[in-house]
C-alpha cells in the first residue's frame, strides 16, 4: 500500500454546486517525504506531461527518473467528459495540487471531471482502499425502503458494465422512478488496477451507498482506484 493509515472523510451537502469549479477531495500524505528543489522540478515535469498527454485518451501514467528516485504520475478524466474539458480540468488540477500539497511527494486531487496524483512510491496496480471520501445530500427520500431496493438493483448491473473491456472502466445510467423523478448513477475505475481490483472497489462503493448514504437523495464515494455517484438530478456531462 502507498500508506498504511486509514482515512474516512464524510461531508454533508445541502445544495448542488458547480460540477467542475472546485476540488471535491484532496489528499496530501503527511507521512510522505518532503520535497526538495530537485523533486519540485520533477513534480512540475510530471504534471506537465500529464496535462499534455491525458486529454487524448482520458488516462495517462507517466514517470520521471532522476538518480536514485522515480516519481510516478497518474491522471484520468471522467469517461463522459470531452477532451477539451478534460484538458481544462487537468490544467486547473495541476496548478491547485501544487498549492494544496506544496511540500509532499504523495498528493492526490479529485475534481468532478478529472483526477490527478503523483508519488515516489510505485502505486501502479496497487489496490488502495485506505482512503475513502464520502459526500452525501442531507435531504432524504420520502420512501426509503423502495428507493434503497431500486437503487441497489439498478447499480448492480451498472457496476458490471464498468468491468467490460470496451467500457474503459466507466459506466453511467439512469432510470425513471416516477413521472417526475429520475435516478442517475455513475461508476469509474482508474485504468491501472486489474479487473478484479476494479470490481472490489466498485463493490465497496456500493456498500457506501447502502450504509453511509442510506436514504439520501445523493451520494459520492471516492477511492484512489474508483469513483461512484448517484443523484436524483442529471449530473452527466454537460450538466
Amino acid at each position: 500500500m502507498a500508506f498504511s493509515h486509514h482515512y474516512l472523510l464524510i461531508f454533508a451537502l445541502c445544495t448542488r454546486y458547480a460540477e467542475s469549479a472546485d476540488p471535491i477531495a484532496q489528499y496530501c500524505n503527511e507521512f510522505s517525504n518532503t520535497t526538495t528543489p530537485e523533486m519540485t522540478k520533477n513534480i512540475d515535469s510530471v504534471l506537465t506531461k500529464l496535462v499534455q498527454n491525458t486529454p487524448q485518451t482520458g488516462f495517462n501514467l507517466t514517470e520521471f527518473k532522476t538518480e536514485g528516485t522515480t516519481l510516478l504520475g497518474l491522471a484520468q478524466c471522467r469517461g463522459d467528459v470531452p477532451s477539451e474539458n478534460c484538458s481544462t480540468c487537468l490544467q486547473t488540477a495541476a496548478k491547485e495540487i501544487r498549492k494544496m500539497c506544496p511540500n509532499r511527494v504523495d498528493a492526490r486531487l479529485w475534481y468532478e471531471y478529472c483526477y490527478i496524483r503523483y508519488d515516489t512510491t510505485n502505486f501502479i496496480g496497487d489496490f488502495d482502499m485506505d482512503l475513502r471520501v464520502v459526500y452525501y445530500n442531507v435531504e432524504e427520500v420520502t420512501d426509503p425502503k423502495t428507493f434503497k431496493k431500486t437503487l441497489l438493483e439498478f447499480v448492480k448491473p451498472l457496476g458490471k458494465v464498468a468491468l467490460e473491456p470496451d467500457s474503459k472502466g466507466f459506466a453511467k445510467g439512469e432510470i425513471k422512478l416516477s413521472d417526475s423523478v429520475t435516478l442517475y448513477a455513475l461508476f469509474q475505475c482508474t485504468f491501472d488496477p486489474s479487473k478484479y481490483f476494479c470490481e472490489v472497489c466498485i463493490e465497496a462503493a456500493k456498500e457506501g451507498f447502502r450504509y453511509i448514504c442510506e436514504n439520501k437523495k445523493g451520494c459520492r464515494v471516492i477511492y484512489s482506484n474508483c469513483y461512484s455517484r448517484y443523484e436524483l438530478y442529471p449530473f452527466f456531462f454537460p450538466n
